[in-house]
């Protein structure tokens, strides 16, 4: 092999090194800039957040709303706040609770999707029916 032939050679795998360098930085710097992106920005919270007041003058057990369990609420109680996880297909817009060892269920009106956070008050219970009122609000 000549020298000027083995200079081409060189000079040629040079370039395919260069080449194969700066697509590796490019490659690495989109990756790097991807993950800091995902890292660097926290996700919003978009879903409704829901809660329960115990407004009645009844200690509520086994509270439940859209299937979703928020526990036992004494008088004037409030629970904390969930996150809304609703399936129309699968979950009830029911709020259910025990009073003195009755059942008790109640159609809930759905927050829209733009709410961020919902409240259910349940005002009384009278003539075996529950009294529920709602309200959209800031936490």
């Amino acid at each position: 092999m000549s020298n000027s032939n083995f200079s081409i050679a060189f000079y040629g795998w040079i370039i395919v090194l260069e080449m194969v360098k700066n697509y590796a930085i490019t490659f690495l710097g989109v990756v790097f800039c991807f993950l800091f992106a995902c890292s660097a920005i926290p996700p919003k919270n978009t879903k409704t957040q829901i809660r329960v007041i115990n407004n009645s003058s009844f200690f509520l057990s086994h509270v439940s709303l859209f299937s979703m369990t928020f526990g036992d609420l004494k008088p004037k109680d409030t629970s904390g706040y969930k996150e809304l996880s609703y399936d129309p297909l699968r979950h009830d817009p029911l709020i259910y609770c025990i009073i003195e060892e009755t059942n008790y269920g109640r159609y809930l009106k759905i927050p829209e999707e733009s709410t961020k956070y919902y409240t259910y008050v349940v005002d009384s219970l009278n003539n075996g029916i529950i009294y529920v009122s709602s309200y959209a609000g800031d936490k």
